[in-house]
């Protein structure tokens, strides 16, 4: 025996009759509407989500970043910063993002004080993460590693991957650079990275 299967949402919306005549202007009218709700119910929980609020204070933090789309900036999907490193990652629930980046506010991290970059989408593929410094650490990186394929690293002294800039880079088998020091050129003068590898 057939049985009737339950209207969609979209059908049963344009079903509803309350003296409503359907006209093609309507339809486009009320195909727009529903789309547009379509649309915000989609987009409205992935912008509240784009950035976490920060989290603690501290001399080691843990920030999360997630994959950008093409000549975009990672957006920072959380960062969180305690006195101890071990409580700053439990906190940030790290759990299957990539350790990116160690940034160094002091040149070999002598005195320590450190913050750890993770990507959720993996290691470095050859469009790697823009990464934009927004805190403190903005002009304030003295050295860094980069890790899981990143072993090309371009340092900007402005935001978005602009400015003057260095590149770093090796190829050695571990697919990283450890760059204790940055040098005199761009010493304490970093405001955004790009990271990939080559």
């Amino acid at each position: 025996m057939w049985q009737q299967s339950a209207p969609s949402p979209v059908e049963a919306l344009l079903s509803f009759d309350l003296e409503f005549k359907l006209t093609p202007r309507n339809t486009v009218k009320t195909l727009f509407a529903v789309f547009c709700v379509m649309f915000a119910m989609t987009v409205a929980p992935t912008a509240a989500s784009a950035m976490k609020p920060s989290t603690g204070s501290g001399a080691y933090c843990v920030v999360v970043v997630g994959k950008a789309p093409a000549d975009q900036t990672s957006p920072i999907l959380s960062r969180t910063c305690s006195d101890d490193m071990s409580v700053a990652t439990r906190q940030a629930g790290i759990a299957g993002e990539t350790l990116l980046m160690e940034w160094f506010w002091n040149a070999n991290n002598n005195p320590p004080k450190l913050t750890r970059i993770h990507g959720n989408y993996g290691g470095c593929d050859a469009v790697g993460y823009r990464i934009n410094i927004y805190d403190d650490w903005a002009n304030n990186v003295s050295g860094f590693n980069s890790l899981n394929g990143c072993n090309v690293v371009t340092g900007y002294d402005l935001a978005l991957a602009q400015g003057d800039n260095q590149t770093w880079s090796a190829y050695k088998a571990c697919n990283c650079l450890l760059q204790g020091w940055v040098g005199s050129k761009m010493n304490d003068r970093i405001e955004s990275f790009r990271i990939r590898h080559g």
